[in-house]
């Protein structure tokens, strides 16, 4: 179910954490939010914000993204900069000027800190590549929604204990006889 204000509060969350990194603009910030979102999905059975998140050329981005920026602006949360980029385009960033509110779990806030620190060195463009393999963004087209399921999808080869389960749950099971 979706949440702007948790939207709204993971953005500021994410900016305020970024704040010293010198990739981190809007394209980056996407990422991230699509990354916290969809690893909080998978592994604490739903999303931290519930947005919809949708396929564009630069890969994933929650559809209330803007509106969600433009609140936290009116509100005299953040501040829009562009901002020179140690590699190739100026970033537009995202400048807190306030601390989020704290309205995540210790989970959530955990998962998201692990999510920023696992592509800190990453720019916009390379974390843009990254999600470019993901399932979610390859089976959907310009527009599209992808869905959150799709966070269980893994092209990573089967471990030796998950084939030995699946001949186990086979054989139990047989062929459908």
């Amino acid at each position: 179910m979706y949440n702007a204000e948790k939207l709204r509060e993971l953005i500021l969350h994410i900016a305020q954490k970024s704040l010293s990194d010198p990739r981190c603009g809007a394209v980056k910030l996407n990422k991230l939010l699509y990354y916290a979102d969809f690893t909080a999905y998978r592994n604490l059975g739903k999303s931290i914000t519930g947005a919809e998140y949708q396929h564009l050329p630069e890969g994933p981005a929650p559809r209330g993204g803007l509106p969600a920026q433009d609140r936290l602006k009116q509100d005299g949360a953040i501040e829009m900069k562009y901002e020179p980029s140690i590699v190739g385009e100026p970033l537009h960033r995202i400048i807190p000027k306030r601390k989020p509110y704290p309205i995540f779990s210790k989970q959530e806030r955990e998962l998201v800190n692990r999510i920023i620190k696992e592509f800190w060195a990453l720019t916009g463009s390379e974390l843009s590549e990254k999600s470019h393999k993901e399932f979610g963004w390859r089976l959907t087209k310009l527009g599209e929604t992808i869905h959150y399921r799709t966070s269980w999808l893994s092209s990573s080869p089967l471990t030796e204990e998950q084939i030995r389960a699946g001949q186990e749950v086979a054989a139990r099971y047989g062929s459908g006889r």
